[in-house]
């Protein structure tokens, strides 16, 4: 009996407390940044202090909302302490769930990481299977964890309201709707009969799309999850529906480059270059295809 307690002890310490906490890195630049699973205590100390108290004091509650919200049981938010829109956004709406008392063991905050590399990823793959393209996003789910909904880089009206409409089961939708419609195509579409639907996507996604960066950090996303497949067709799909502006066609000339499609990515380029005859990018990276 004493063995098998030791080895369960053993095992709980593996597997329920083994990953790692509050981990930080130095850039090269000398900056700090939180990556993986953090505290909430640890975004509030040195170095992250000043511009989380900042933003946390000069918010300002919409009490009135928040006096009709009935927090969910579960929220998790994916963060990056390098970005502007996390350390504008987090402090706030910690502010809001402290003024809800909000039960923090509940919270679960998970710093991703701003490097090629390791886009939008964290050291232990939390944000893996969650469809995180944008930082932050804060994801609010149900006691079994299906997800009720989430507010993905900033609020729509203000995070009292936005919250207040998810939770209440309202039609929301984020600064992102095309992502998150591809998201949903993807989950009951194989990318075959995605492709089929490109017609349909350009006349729904043209007054829709924000502009060409929201498809392109969706693709650099999927890219460097090695989700290639549909990391090409984005790529793809932001030149058509960005013809006359030269990035999308950067991007995709870059991709295809890096997967040894030489001559294609040639094409996108010289496409690109067309557009933007001063590139500088496009015109090192059609030197090295040349």
């Amino acid at each position: 009996m004493k063995n098998l307690t030791t080895i369960a002890l053993l095992l709980s310490l593996q597997f329920g407390f083994g990953q790692p906490m509050n981990r930080s890195f130095e850039n090269a630049n000398g900056t700090i940044k939180l990556l993986g699973q953090v505290t909430l205590d640890r975004l509030k100390s040195d170095p992250f202090d000043e511009w989380y108290q900042t933003n946390y004091v000069e918010h300002s509650l919409d009490q009135k909302t928040l006096e009709t919200i009935d927090l969910s049981d579960s929220i998790t938010i994916f963060m990056g302490t390098w970005c502007g829109d996390s350390r504008r956004e987090v402090p706030r709406f910690i502010k809001m769930l402290e003024s809800e008392s909000f039960d923090f063991a509940k919270l679960k905050i998970v710093c991703l990481n701003s490097g090629f590399q390791n886009y939008k990823q964290a050291p232990e793959r939390e944000e893996r299977g969650a469809n995180v393209h944008r930082v932050p996003t804060f994801v609010f789910h149900e006691s079994d964890g299906t997800e009720i909904g989430r507010v993905v880089e900033e609020p729509v009206v203000s995070l009292e309201a936005d919250t207040k409409v998810i939770l209440d089961g309202g039609e929301y939708k984020t600064f992102y709707p095309v992502v998150a419609d591809l998201l949903k195509k993807f989950e009951s579409h194989s990318i075959k009969e995605v492709r089929k639907m490109i017609p349909k996507l350009l006349d729904d996604y043209r007054e829709e799309i924000v502009n060409e960066y929201e498809l392109n950090t969706y693709g650099y996303v999927l890219w460097t999850s090695f989700d290639l497949m549909k990391a090409e067709f984005i790529f793809e799909l932001n030149t058509e529906l960005f013809p006359d502006l030269a990035m999308p066609f950067q991007s995709l000339a870059r991709f295809k480059q890096v997967m040894g499609m030489k001559k294609d990515a040639l094409v996108s380029a010289k496409k690109g270059m067309k557009i933007d005859p001063e590139n500088e990018t496009l015109a090192r990276l059609i030197a090295e295809l040349d």
